[in-house]
């Protein structure tokens, strides 16, 4: 588990493998997603009932409440299958924190997690992947922060700017929930003055 790269004190680097289909915030997003879905489904269904046959009578709030139901059922069954068969609920993530902003890439691959079980509702600790197919990166500049949120139950530090949130850090364990923390506190404040 390889936490810290570097000895420098200006740069902090690190895995995680962060859960998918138990996580609590992606769970958040996606049933926030599932419930916006839903109203418009059923409010697209029922402009289009109007459309055609000029009103809208009960059966049909009734009709379009189902149909809206049986979709994000259908959405529900492909996040599960997404989440647990393809991506093992899990990916890894390497941060690296330096002078010049936050950097994230996400990396496909089966993490090798450190500690045992499946599923996680924190991110947890991994071994360096080996070989992996594909990886996105995210880069956010300091002068972009304008404030940090911290969600110290599961570990996670949220980077906020102007319009909302711009990265989500996972920490794979207390101590570098801690190191990471101490890191923006400082890095926050010298942008500032």
């Amino acid at each position: 588990m390889d936490m810290t790269h570097s000895g420098n004190s200006n740069e902090i680097r690190w895995y995680a493998g962060v859960p998918v289909g138990s996580n609590p915030l992606i769970l958040l997003d996606f049933f926030t997603i599932m419930v916006i879905s839903a109203v418009l489904c059923w409010g697209i269904l029922l402009l289009a009932q109007f459309y055609f046959d000029g009103h809208v009578a009960l059966p049909h709030l009734y009709g379009a409440a189902v149909i809206a139901f049986d979709l994000c059922l259908l959405f529900s069954a492909f996040y599960v299958i997404v989440s647990f068969i393809v991506m093992h609920n899990g990916y890894v993530a390497r941060y690296r924190l330096d002078m010049a902003g936050a950097h994230c890439e996400n990396i496909k691959c089966r993490p090798k997690a450190t500690v045992p079980g499946f599923f996680h509702f924190c991110s947890y600790p991994v071994a360096e992947p080996q070989t992996y197919s594909r990886y996105v990166e995210k880069h956010v500049s300091w002068a972009d922060v304008s404030s940090f949120a911290e969600l110290r139950s599961l570990r996670v530090l949220i980077l906020k700017g102007r319009r909302g949130t711009l990265m989500r850090i996972y920490c794979p364990d207390s101590q570098k929930y801690e190191t990471v923390l101490t890191f923006l506190n400082d890095k926050i404040a010298s942008e500032r003055s």
